[in-house]
């Protein structure tokens, strides 16, 4: 769930109290931020309550204070993406343990709200993820103020005749012809570096172009699966595996990450640890065979890269040694 307020009067900084499960409580979340945050609830009934801070006097109204559900961000930054109508969650593929989101439209898409973590400036970044369409003419993912007409955007789109297309505020590119509304997996990538953007498909490069553009754009918002444009499109794609990031990959660590990733779509891939604890009790790499052992409470699961390949069931309780394929653990 994610909880967010507007503040609409007042100099004073209310603080979020607490977020808990009692009256009493701030159990869930542990943060004085006031416009938006995630928790997980974990009872039928969840408490918010706002003050005003003993050292300041000042009267401050707040309103429009909603709590929605969200999907969570993976990453340290904890500004996951808000649910918007109705999304399906759905396994990549029969028996596979990775997850993607579909069943979007005008009414049904997943949002940030403004994040200037994401104002990238002229600076590199990077967007990419994975996405799969038998239809042309589709909304991936877009960075603009909603109602956007001009001034600064990022939108990444499937064009009428399926082809991969970037549009900054000056930039574009995506000069593929080859039609991706193909009903199959792609992995795609949108990189600035020192100045020069460039899109890949399925670890390739297809187009590059210079690009000085501005994205920084107080108040703009993250769109997956809508646009926030005017007559934008919708999306009828499925996606997975969504990051953003101010840092910019090379081409061999792009072609490494698809290569890498590519596998969990597979059926019956599996891609988390065995059981139902996440408390890894041990750890070791195998410099043989390269596979990597995790151990936890349910078991020891072993890992061939980002997929897990094997299982045992028995506990693991503080050390693993594996050479050569040898295992020895306690």
């Amino acid at each position: 769930q994610r909880y967010r307020i507007d503040i609409t009067d007042g100099g004073g900084d209310p603080w979020l109290f607490y977020v808990g499960t009692s009256t009493g409580s701030g159990s869930l979340v542990n943060v004085n931020t006031i416009t938006h945050n995630e928790f997980v609830a974990t009872s039928t009934t969840t408490y918010l309550r706002f003050s005003s801070p003993a050292v300041d006097s000042s009267q401050v109204l707040i309103d429009n204070i909603s709590v929605q559900l969200a999907d969570a961000d993976r990453s340290v930054n904890n500004k996951g993406l808000i649910v918007n109508g109705t999304i399906t969650r759905s396994p990549v593929a029969t028996g596979a343990d990775l997850v993607a989101y579909s069943g979007f439209s005008t009414g049904n898409y997943l949002e940030q709200p403004y994040n200037s973590a994401l104002d990238f400036g002229t600076g590199d970044f990077c967007v990419m993820g994975w996405f799969k369409t038998s239809t042309v003419a589709q909304a991936i993912f877009t960075r603009a103020i909603v109602g956007w007409t001009s001034g600064t955007r990022m939108q990444v789109q499937l064009n009428a005749s399926g082809y991969f297309k970037y549009f900054g505020s000056a930039a574009t590119l995506g000069a593929s012809t080859r039609n991706l509304a193909d009903g199959v997996w792609h992995h795609w990538v949108l990189r600035r570096s020192s100045g020069i953007t460039s899109a890949f498909i399925d670890g390739v490069q297809i187009d590059t172009t210079s690009d000085t553009d501005n994205l920084t754009a107080s108040g703009a918002v993250v769109r997956v699966g809508n646009q926030q444009i005017s007559g934008g499109y919708t999306s009828g794609v499925t996606s997975a595996l969504l990051r953003i990031s101010a840092t910019a990959p090379t081409a061999s660590q792009i072609k490494k990450i698809y290569e890498d990733e590519k596998v969990l779509f597979q059926e019956n891939a599996a891609c988390t640890l065995y059981g139902a604890s996440d408390a890894v009790t041990a750890l070791a790499h195998d410099p043989d065979t390269g596979l990597l052992h995790v151990g936890t409470s349910a078991g020891r699961s072993v890992f061939q890269g980002l997929r897990r390949v094997a299982n045992t069931t028995t506990a693991v309780g503080t050390a693993i040694s594996a050479v050569d394929g040898l295992i020895a653990e306690e």
